[in-house]
């Protein structure tokens, strides 16, 4: 399905606050690439030779499990209630609130939503519910764009992203185990307020056979019994991925993405391109740099990978979330006032997993002082317990 937004009127929309809550010890716990070794050989599975191939591959030191009693509403009431604080605006008074929460049932988003509703006390229609996948929040953003052009001038909408993909991946699937995590985010969306949102746009695309590289789908769901991301047996429904296409196909997707992106904004003299990318896999994520790097020698690339892995919906606001922080890790200088920042994904799409994908972008440009961030008291290293 499409969504597109484009910024025509004279009070742009803005990207006013964004959050998350990584650094809850409370609610995660670390999963390191010792850990993921043992999962990926579980089964009789050859798995990853050792840790450090793992690292290689993945780019990625931890990831994120949810604790022992931990559900998933209680991440999202979490995430919901920092957007509070950070935000200022009580939960309730939000006017219209997108949650994307991913899974191969696709009524767990609309489970978590009826659910998160009660806790925050709200109505059973306040927070509409998707199941889209890695594109997720690349797919909100124009949604809750058009719902704000719909509304009073001083109505604010929130997007939520709540990602839990222990609960729907099997632990010992090479492809996933060593990639995918936990996260939660939350963003606020004003008109005249924040970051302005330029265009913003996202599809699903079929993948014609041509481009399949086999007969097989992208993606497919299996019933099985299998294990969960403890080591410990579990009869669920998992993902499976197809993964020679879909890393070609998403590559592509994202490339043509960001050229859409660089004809629609007005780059002048002195201003900087930061592209932040979904954060697949560290192969991934190498391919597409190496690829955009010539057509676009002088665009920036964040990679946040190592100590927050594939947090799928929940990637792209988390680059955004610790700007600051992402920024040093990659080496790169502070942003200036009127820099531009592209977000771009690429991913499953979760209405047709066997011959589509979805992909998007959205174009952002930097002001200073005006996005609401909250202050990093702890980092992720210190806040968490390992799983080794």
């Amino acid at each position: 399905m499409k969504h597109f937004y484009s910024a025509t009127n004279a009070q742009k929309i803005g990207l006013s606050t964004i959050v998350d809550v990584f650094d809850r010890a409370d609610l995660f716990e670390l999963l390191d690439n010792e850990a993921v070794l043992k999962l990926s050989q579980l089964g009789g599975n050859a798995g990853f030779r050792n840790s450090a191939a793992i690292r290689r591959s993945t780019g990625i030191t931890t990831r994120r499990l949810l604790r022992d009693g931990v559900r998933p509403v209680d991440v999202a009431v979490a995430v919901c209630r920092r957007l509070e604080t950070v935000s200022g605006c009580p939960i309730d008074e939000f006017d219209a609130i997108l949650l994307c929460h991913s899974n191969t049932d696709s009524q767990a988003c609309v489970r978590l939503a009826g659910a998160l509703s009660q806790e925050l006390g709200l109505s059973s229609e306040a927070i509409t519910a998707f199941n889209h996948g890695c594109s997720g929040f690349i797919k909100l953003m124009p949604e809750g764009a058009m719902v704000l052009d719909s509304l009073h001038r001083d109505a604010k909408v929130a997007l939520v992203s709540v990602e839990t993909p222990e609960f729907w991946h099997d632990g010992a699937d090479r492809l996933f185990c060593g990639i995918v995590s936990a996260g939660a985010t939350a963003a606020v969306l004003e008109t005249g307020r924040g970051l302005p949102v330029g265009a913003s746009r996202s599809d699903d695309f079929q993948i014609p056979p041509e481009r399949r590289i086999n007969s097989n789908p992208l993606f497919r769901m299996e019933t099985a019994d299998v294990f969960d991301f403890r080591g410990q047996p579990s009869c669920r429904t998992v993902m499976r991925m197809n993964a020679e296409p879909v890393f070609i196909n998403g590559i592509e997707l994202m490339l043509d993405n960001l050229r859409a992106a660089m004809l629609s904004i007005d780059r002048q003299a002195g201003q900087r391109v930061i592209v932040a990318p979904h954060q697949p896999s560290g192969k991934l994520l190498r391919a597409l740099i190496a690829a955009a790097a010539m057509e676009f020698p002088d665009i920036e690339f964040l990679n946040n990978l190592e100590s927050y892995g594939n947090t799928i919906s929940s990637s792209v606001p988390t680059l955004i979330s610790r700007m600051e922080e992402v920024l040093v890790l990659n080496k790169l200088e502070p942003l200036r006032d009127n820099d531009h920042i592209i977000l771009l994904a690429a991913g499953i799409c979760m209405t047709d997993i066997a011959d589509q994908m979805s992909a998007g972008h959205t174009c952002l440009q930097w002001q200073r002082n005006t996005l609401n961030i909250p202050h990093r008291q702890e980092t992720p290293e210190n806040a968490n317990v390992s799983i080794g």
